[in-house]
């Protein structure tokens, strides 16, 4: 059973809360419905026990914690493929069950200083912890250099407890979890002993190139116990992280004989000075008195922060292993679910954060590898990649990665929806469906390419990016590549829509997309005409009103280079059925009254492998009728922005800005979370052709990290984003 209650009483309180535990059912989270599976991703690996990435790098990084040769060794996981050469070797460790290397960690600026952190065992005696600062090397970036500088040494006791985890946190600083000194029930008491380092979460200043510095907020700076302590109270802080959405620190300690727990800090405090209680209290309950507390006894309560949550051995558990709050990209549904384990038991639960306490937890093991015959039953460690994907280690040597098991629903994408001067919301899903009036989001089946599927059925391949009113999303569909970017102008009431499909597959494809819209009016019988027909590159100008004295008009018209384009005008039953069974439209020219829609194909015909076709489709919704044929809201679209260099770029990149006439144009470098990074420019500009380039460098003229970027054109014509990703 799970005991899910955050306890802030004594063990005599527990009975009644207990017996109610007992038979609470566990669901998953309402807002997390996307089923999830898991994808491996290395296999043949020697007991791996935590995975990370750099800030902004695509690598990952596995670490070994003792191989048969008792050597620790990290290995990096890349392009789908561990490399052969280790990143880094250990000399020989000790080889107690829990020792060996079993933390690594990168600062915010290893792009720059190519410096990272271990934290292992040294080999003999009972195998004191050191934390060890290292150098990646000058002449190879996947390899570090073996000698590296020890600038803490603790003592420990026993061979077991020596937790392992070392991170880095919002402000900055080294954050290190260290056990109680191990054997049993901490026999030396040094858990609340702040003059011991054990039992304790340190926090160090490590930016120096040597050694480190006490940061001078540390609560035990200026009066009794060691300047290096941070929060005292710990058993054996195996595995812990950082939200890297909220910064909090949230901690799994692994318990003595009954209890299990969780431990939330949450941001800004990130636990400050906190006792979480061992050995006075093991979880929520009252377990060995202490001489050495602070808090002159075990009885003040109040002296304690209790665990977030906590529970028993139940279930074959006796281990918990402490995971991340997933913040990634491919299931957006399950943002904010923190993942948890048990390496006895094999339970690998999800959860939400409330405050500082777990709420809806469930085991989710079953589910994640449902049909894919893989086995997760000794779970050593949760990690995370560089976009925050999650990732699961298996001791017996595998690693794992939390993936959708089909596409995420769309009503689980983002989606972009703007209050207009119109007064209507327009916008579109991620999927790049449009929202209009009338338009129950969601229900339709919405757009499709042909023979292929429906855009709501594409799979996310990385992270949404908003800037302004846009929402851009890159998806994939079979074998096509899709980068949707859905912007809003509220003061002309208009969407445009920009659909970029580049074919993935080996040999040419045929393309060709079918753009549906259902507007709905007032909620009643509309009509609908094309006003103008189409010309080379465009579509007819399709015109949706109500049938009764129209208030607003919704005009659609759109733009393709290179495609045979055709229009359709009919009841919304008759056009989705056409587009659903791959039919050609009818080419109609007037419909209603009746419950209508709108459809735009576009035939590009056969597509080289790499080669990308863009279709733009702008809707916009005035309050009068056009005189005649309006002028289109947006020309034909050529593309403004193309790469003129080597993707992924180094130190810099080229671009090309192509402008049909003379206009102002905003040039601008974003990050993958939607922040403005470079102002490249904004003004007018010339029609033509000219080369451009960005350094790399922000606003402020430092260096970005690797990651990836998005360079957004915007000029009279709309928006126009396109990808950069920077490794070096």
């Amino acid at each position: 059973m799970i005991f899910a209650q955050r306890f802030v009483a004594r063990a005599s309180a527990l009975a009644p809360v207990l017996a109610v535990a007992a038979a609470a059912a566990l669901v998953i989270p309402s807002n997390a419905a996307t089923t999830l599976s898991v994808q491996q991703v290395a296999t043949g690996l020697t007991r791996p026990v935590y995975v990370v990435s750099p800030p902004g790098d695509p690598r990952i990084f596995i670490v070994e914690q003792r191989g048969v040769d008792n050597r620790g060794r990290i290995k990096i996981l890349k392009n789908g493929t561990v490399l052969p050469k280790p990143f880094l070797t250990t000399a020989p460790l000790s080889t107690g069950n829990e020792q060996g290397l079993l933390g690594l960690a990168f600062p915010p600026d290893f792009a720059t200083s190519g410096v990272f952190y271990i934290n292992y065992t040294v080999g003999g005696g009972t195998g004191d912890t050191r934390l060890a600062r290292h150098h990646v090397s000058l002449a190879n970036a996947d390899v570090a250099d073996s000698l590296g500088e020890v600038f803490l040494t603790v003592p420990q006791p026993f061979s077991n407890h020596n937790a392992g985890w070392l991170g880095f946190g919002p402000d900055g600083y080294l954050y290190v979890p260290l056990g109680d000194g191990g054997s049993a029930d901490d026999p030396g008491d040094r858990a609340q002993n702040i003059n011991v380092m054990l039992g304790k979460v340190l926090r160090l200043d490590v930016s120096d190139a040597t050694g480190y510095k006490i940061p001078p907020d540390n609560p035990y700076v200026g009066v009794a116990g060691l300047d290096e302590i941070w929060s005292i109270g710990l058993r054996n802080p195996f595995r812990a992280s950082f939200d890297r959405l909220t910064n909090d620190f949230i901690i799994g300690d692994v318990g003595q004989n009954v209890w299990e727990e969780i431990d939330v800090a949450p941001y800004p405090g990130l636990g400050r000075g906190v006792n979480y209680g061992w050995r006075c209290y093991e979880g929520p309950v009252a377990f060995l008195a202490s001489a050495t507390t602070p808090c002159t006894s075990c009885a003040p309560v109040a002296c304690f922060q209790f665990p977030a949550y906590a529970y028993n051995h139940g279930l074959g558990r006796c281990s918990v292993t402490g995971g991340y709050v997933y913040r990634g990209c491919a299931i957006p549904d399950l943002r904010g679910t923190y993942f948890f384990g048990d390496y006895c038991g094999g339970q690998i639960y999800s959860s939400r954060i409330v405050g500082d306490t777990l709420v809806s937890v469930a085991d989710r093991n079953a589910e994640l590898v449902s049909g894919t015959g893989f086995i997760l039953n000794a779970v050593s460690s949760f990690g995370e990649d560089s976009q925050g994907e999650l990732y699961i280690c298996d001791l017996g040597g595998q690693v794992y990665k939390v993936v959708p098991r089909t596409f995420v629903a769309e009503t689980d994408l983002p989606r972009i929806d703007v209050l207009t001067a119109s007064g209507d919301t327009l916008g579109a899903t991620g999927s790049g469906n449009a929202i209009l009036p009338g338009v129950a989001a969601f229900a339709d089946p919405g757009s499709r390419i042909a023979s292929v599927g429906f855009l709501r059925s594409a799979r996310l391949r990385g992270c949404e990016t908003r800037a302004g009113n846009c929402l851009s999303m890159p998806l994939r569909l079979s074998t096509w590549d899709l980068d949707v970017t859905s912007c809003v102008d509220p003061d002309s009431s208009t969407l445009t829509r920009t659909f970029i499909f580049t074919n993935r597959a080996l040999s040419a494809q045929d393309l060709i997309f079918r753009d549906v819209i259902a507007p709905f009016l007032d909620g009643d019988n509309d009509l609908a005409v094309t006003l103008a027909p189409g010309g080379p590159d465009t579509s007819g100008h399709l015109l949706l009103n109500d049938a009764d004295a129209p208030t607003r008009y919704v005009g659609h018209r759109a733009y393709a280079t290179g495609a045979t384009i055709t229009q359709d005008v009919d009841t919304k039953t008759a056009v989705e059925g056409r587009v659903a069974a791959d039919q050609a439209l009818l080419g109609g020219t007037e419909a209603g009254p009746d419950r209508l829609a709108l459809a735009l194909s576009f035939d590009f015909g056969p597509v080289d492998p790499g080669a990308a076709e863009t279709v733009v489709v702008v809707t916009r919704i005035t309050p009068t009728a056009p005189l005649g044929v309006e002028p289109p809201p947006v020309a034909a679209n050529p593309r403004v922005l193309r790469a003129a260099g080597p993707m992924p770029f180094g130190a810099s990149m080229s671009f090309v800005v192509e402008l049909p006439e003379d206009g102002n144009v905003g040039l601008a470098v974003y990050d993958g979370r939607g922040r403005r990074v470079r102002l490249l420019h904004d003004g007018p500009l010339p029609a033509g052709r000219r080369t451009m380039a960005w350094d790399g460098r922000d606003d402020r003229g430092a260096d970005v990290p690797d990651g990836l970027y998005f360079v957004r054109a915007t000029t009279a014509r709309g928006v126009e984003t396109m990808r950069a990703v920077r490794v070096r």
